[in-house]
């Protein structure tokens, strides 16, 4: 009897697909393996892999991690995904067609925040779809809150796995290894609070 053939990989979406080839380009650019980004940002060669590939998608403390491990402002691996202007303040109105959304994976950010001078937070509604495995276990520089709207999500930390539903709230070190879960059968919604930027452009200029 003839072998099997191998499974198929999953189809890459075109968000993670595009941020998988700007982690590769770059860390070619840089003449680091796999191994070696893995070492520096904390995530497995593994996961890596497929996500140059644009198979696994990649949370935003990972994100972090990766753009700070290859030198580079977050919204380069971003690219299109993270172009908005430049204002002095922003209104955020629920059904703004024109707001920065970016999709990667099981997640969907929603950016509340403006790109202001100075800026040193950014604030975005997430859509955490339910999966079979949390996120991988990352850490980097930084402080975050993140507030349940609805749905549930559990937070594994190293003492304790926390799960959080509406109304519930965490606020810690981004330093803390810790990862995300959500292990249930319906989308969780959080407004998440970061102390940093993630779309701003590193020289400064408008997009």
């Amino acid at each position: 009897m003839a072998d099997s053939a191998p499974p198929a990989e999953p189809a890459a979406d075109g968000p993670t697909r595009l941020v998988g080839a700007a982690i590769k380009r770059i860390r070619t650019e840089r003449g680091l393996t796999l191994r070696d980004l893995a070492e520096r940002c904390g995530l497995s060669p593994g996961f890596l892999s497929l996500a140059e590939r644009g198979i696994n998608s990649i949370s935003l403390t990972s994100l972090f991690a990766l753009a700070s491990a290859l030198e580079v402002d977050a919204v380069e691996l971003l690219g299109a995904a993270g172009r908005r202007g430049r204002r002095e303040y922003s209104i955020a109105r629920h059904d703004d067609p024109h707001a920065t959304r970016v999709v990667m994976g099981e997640r969907e950010h929603r950016v509340l925040t403006a790109d202001l001078p100075d800026q040193r937070l950014e604030a975005m509604v997430t859509a955490v779809h339910p999966t079979a495995e949390p996120s991988p276990v990352t850490q980097h520089d930084g402080e975050e809150f993140c507030y349940v709207l609805r749905g549930e999500l559990a937070f594994l930390l190293p003492d304790e796995t926390a799960v959080l539903g509406a109304g519930d709230s965490i606020h810690f070190k981004s330093r803390i290894p810790h990862a995300i879960h959500n292990r249930g059968t319906a989308i969780a919604e959080v407004l998440w609070t970061v102390d940093r930027p993630l779309l701003r452009r590193p020289d400064g200029t408008t997009r």
